[in-house]
């Protein structure tokens, strides 16, 4: 083994060492902040969702995409938990196109083999054309299917990803390599952009399947819907829709 091995071998435990103890750190410092109790009550309404609507009724090649979409936002969460914003960030611009995409994929059979086998793409551009046009959420306007939500949280998050605005970089003048911080302000601008994320796609799947979410059906996802979609949204979608989205019993 050469000298310079040994060396980057030595710097790879010392490096190990300290990133792992500086999580640890953020953990403790990030523990308590109530940011993180509310995104894991919204992030649960991805997990009803998943069970009361994708799996009964999507194949399981386009629901393996809301799949996804579920566990971006959990990765999303747990990255957010060590202050890995800009990661965080990126997770959430995912899950947008992951549930785009199911929606998508559960219309266009074809498509999806022709995409399993790699010889088809679709954008997120496209995604949304199709969504504002399908017969569902085009009754409901954009607004009350979440698609003007998504289209605005997909435009911000995409800086996060491309690098194109200096608020979401990691490093600062002071560090040159900062894998994370446990500013609560990063918090605070983290979980408005992940409750407006968790907001729109719920908005998406109740306006593509309200006809399964009248009366007294499927109270539970319902209930649970109360977590991640607003109040002035949740009026609406009754008047609208007859979706009914009230605060869980006690």
């Amino acid at each position: 083994m050469s000298q310079l091995q040994d060396e980057i071998d030595a710097n790879h435990l010392a490096f190990f060492k300290s990133w792992t103890k500086e999580a640890r750190r953020n953990w403790k410092a990030l523990e308590k902040n109530p940011v993180y109790r509310a995104s894991y009550r919204r992030v649960t309404a991805l997990q009803a969702i998943k069970t009361h609507l994708v799996v009964p009724h999507y194949s399981a090649e386009s629901a393996a995409f809301f799949f996804e979409a579920h566990n971006d936002a959990l990765v999303s969460h747990v990255g957010a938990s060590v202050g890995a914003w800009r990661s965080a960030l990126q997770a959430l611009r995912s899950s947008i196109e992951h549930a785009l995409c199911a929606a998508y994929y559960r219309d266009h059979p074809v498509e999806l083999e022709l995409w399993t086998s790699g010889k088809f793409l679709i954008g997120f551009a496209e995604l949304i054309k199709y969504a504002e046009k399908h017969p569902q959420l085009a009754k409901v306007g954009t607004q009350l299917a979440g698609l003007d939500i998504l289209k605005s949280e997909y435009a911000t998050l995409s800086k996060a990803v491309h690098g194109s605005a200096a608020n979401f970089r990691m490093t600062d003048p002071i560090s040159n390599v900062l894998l994370w911080n446990a500013d609560p302000i990063k918090a605070a601008m983290w979980s408005s952009r992940e409750g407006r994320t968790i907001e729109g796609i719920s908005l998406l799947m109740v306006g593509l399947h309200s006809q399964l979410l009248q009366g007294a059906a499927l109270s539970p996802l319902r209930s649970v819907l109360y977590f991640s979609i607003g109040a002035s949204k949740r009026a609406k979608l009754k008047q609208a829709l007859h979706v009914n989205i009230s605060a869980p019993s006690p």
